[in-house]
This record gives structure tokens, C-alpha cells and sequence, in this order.
């Protein structure tokens, strides 16, 4: 595999003051939709009560299962390492895949920016790019088909019930539950279909050059295009490596997200809210699919909107739900992203000095 990857990744450049400026911006935008949520949608007494009320028990049950997911991400990165020369110890791979994990939550890009944090902290422990970056592909292509199967079985959820029966409500629906099994239809065969992954790749390179030229008035460079065509290749052959080892990946990567579900259900349960397992599902399809490739920072306020509008018309308590909402966010993406940020200047700090006192 060595050779074959080039050692750059293609992520859309921005200048890092102006980077910073609409993180900070599109992050305001949120906290007004929160605030707007809160004063429109629930009723103050009322939304102070739940707060008051929130059980502790099951608030640490919720961290238990947020540490557990992260964990489980860890595991899956860990299974693929093992196929390779370059084994990295599980407590330093934790950190990685938890900095890198976080890291989405400030600027998502599709888990591009994710797998460039990744790999640049993985460099530091002497895993080459070539290796790094299809390993990268390779866990983010599971990852997001096991993300669509189980927000798909929360769209088949509400698609079956009565208070979603007509009307738009079904048109957006069907929108979703299409648009989901057109992502795993597409990566399905782009896995098992090495001409159709090979002509989808060309349309894709393709479509990328006429979007940046037409739209960005930039052209792009040739030879970056085929070493990321390369990498996605790459990124098959690792897992067509061993069904065994693929199997333990999907395993892992089940696992990340069922106690990400379970940290979703203890906060409803914190707020007094026992969620059925069909419930659940829909929590977790909505916080998900408002929150990935969302200019505001991980869906602030559009995901906790979007989940009190749904569950508002499933006749769910809106200060119980926003609550929850709040306490999943909190939990699983305000404390993390405050650690891995603790984590990420030590880690730098670090190799800071061991460039400047190299031994």
C-alpha cells in the first residue's frame, strides 16, 4: 500500500481567522435559536421544574454510555490497525479517535476534517498517510452505513404513524428514507462492485471539476483528484482484507452507536420521559440528520428545534423534550469537545518540545 497516497488531504481551504469568525457566528445563531425555542415553544415555570427535577441516576448512567461510545469508536479503529504494520497502543488511539471524533463538532465537513485530525495525530506516531487516510475512509464508510440503517428505522417509525399520515409531513419523510438508501445502495456497490466504483468515481471527479470551476472559479488539481480516487480504492482493499476483521469493525461501530442511542435515551429518562424503543429511534434520526453537514456547529438549536417539532406532534411534553435535548448535547458533544480540547494542547504541547529538544 505504501506509495500510493499522496501525504495531502483535499479539504476545502479556508483562511483560519475567517474559519474561526463563522465557527464563532453560525455558533451565535444557534444559542438564538435555542433562546427563541425556549421563549416560543415552552413555558418558564414549567421548562425550570424539568430542570429541577432531573435525575442524577440517570444522568450518570448517560455519561457512562457517552464514555462507552467513545470507546467503541476506539475499538473500531483498532480493529483495522491490527491488519496493518503499524499497531497503535489502544490508550493513545483513544485519544486520537476522540480529539479527531470532537473535532467535527466545530467544523463539520462530511468527517473530512475529522480524518485530517486524525491522520495528522496518527503521523505523530509514525503511521505513514498511505496507511492512515484509507483506514480513515475505510471506518467512515461503515460508520455512516450503520448510521443510515438505524435513522432509517426511525423514519420507518414515523412514516407508520398516525399523526404523520399526508401531507408534507410524509413528503419529507420519504425524502430522508430515500435519500438514506440511496447513501447505502451507492457505497454497497462502490464496496462490491469494482466497474461501478471505478465509473462513479470518474462521474465524481468530474462533477467536482465543474462545480470548482463554474461555482468556485477554481480549477482543481489533477493529480490530487486521483490520489483521493486512489485513496477511496485504497480504502476498499483494506476491507476486503478479511471478513473476519470487517465483521469486528461493524461490531465496533454497532456498538458506538448503540450507546450513543443509550445516552440519548437516560437524558429523555433524566427528564422524566421513558422513551419506547420506536421513540428512541426518532430522537435519534432527527439529532443525527440535523446535526451532520450542518453550517451551524453540530445542529445547535436546529437539532433540539427540529426534535421538539417532531415530538410536539407526537404529543410529547415540549419542556421535557427540549430538556433532553439539551442534556444529550451537553453530555455527549459540550463536555467531550471541552476534554478532547484539554487533551489536544497537551498533546501538542508535547510534541512541541520534543521538536525542540529532540533527544
Amino acid at each position: 500500500m505504501a506509495g500510493l497516497f499522496s501525504t495531502t488531504i483535499e479539504i476545502p481551504m479556508i483562511h483560519p481567522s475567517r474559519k474561526a469568525l463563522l465557527v464563532v457566528f453560525f455558533s451565535l445563531i444557534g444559542f438564538m435559536i435555542l433562546g427563541l425555542l425556549a421563549g416560543f415553544c415552552t413555558d418558564g415555570p414549567k421548562l425550570l421544574a424539568v430542570i429541577h427535577g432531573l435525575s442524577i441516576s440517570s444522568i450518570g448512567l448517560a455519561f457512562l454510555c457517552m464514555g462507552s461510545a467513545y470507546l467503541a469508536l476506539c475499538l473500531s479503529f483498532h480493529s483495522l490497525f491490527a491488519i496493518t504494520d503499524y499497531p497503535v497502543p489502544i490508550p493513545r488511539l483513544f485519544i486520537i479517535t476522540f480529539i479527531s471524533a470532537t473535532f467535527n463538532y466545530i467544523i463539520s465537513s462530511g468527517g473530512m476534517s475529522t480524518m485530517a485530525v486524525r491522520s495528522y495525530l496518527l503521523k505523530q506516531q509514525k503511521v505513514p498517510y498511505s496507511v492512515s487516510i484509507p483506514i480513515s475512509f475505510a471506518q467512515n464508510m461503515i460508520f455512516n452505513v450503520v448510521l443510515s440503517f438505524v435513522c432509517l428505522g426511525g423514519l420507518i417509525y414515523l412514516k407508520n404513524h398516525h399523526q404523520f399520515d399526508g401531507g408534507p409531513q410524509q413528503v419529507a419523510i420519504f425524502s430522508f428514507m430515500t435519500g438514506l438508501i440511496s447513501v447505502v445502495s451507492l457505497m454497497a456497490l462502490v464496496f462490491f462492485n469494482m466497474r461501478f466504483r471505478r465509473w462513479f468515481l470518474r462521474i465524481l471527479i468530474l462533477i467536482s471539476t465543474w462545480i470548482s470551476r463554474r461555482v468556485f472559479k477554481k480549477a482543481l488539481n489533477p493529480e490530487r483528484l486521483r490520489a483521493n480516487r486512489r485513496k477511496i480504492e485504497g480504502s476498499v482493499k483494506y476491507l476486503h482484507q478479511g471478513w473476519g476483521r470487517l465483521a469486528q469493525v461493524f461490531f465496533w461501530v454497532s456498538m458506538d452507536w448503540f450507546f450513543t442511542s443509550l445516552t440519548l435515551f437516560f437524558c429523555f429518562q433524566a427528564a422524566g420521559l421513558d422513551l419506547t424503543f420506536g421513540l428512541l429511534l426518532v430522537a435519534f434520526a432527527v439529532m443525527f440528520l440535523t446535526s451532520t453537514a450542518n453550517v451551524v456547529p453540530a445542529g445547535l438549536g436546529v437539532s433540539e428545534g427540529s426534535l421538539v417539532g417532531v415530538f410536539s406532534v407526537l404529543g410529547l411534553d415540549n419542556n421535557q423534550t427540549l430538556v433532553a435535548g439539551l442534556l444529550f448535547r451537553v453530555i455527549f458533544f459540550f463536555i467531550p469537545l471541552a476534554a478532547s480540547t484539554v487533551m489536544y494542547l497537551d498533546t501538542m504541547r508535547t510534541l512541541w518540545k520534543s521538536q525542540i529538544n529532540p533527544r
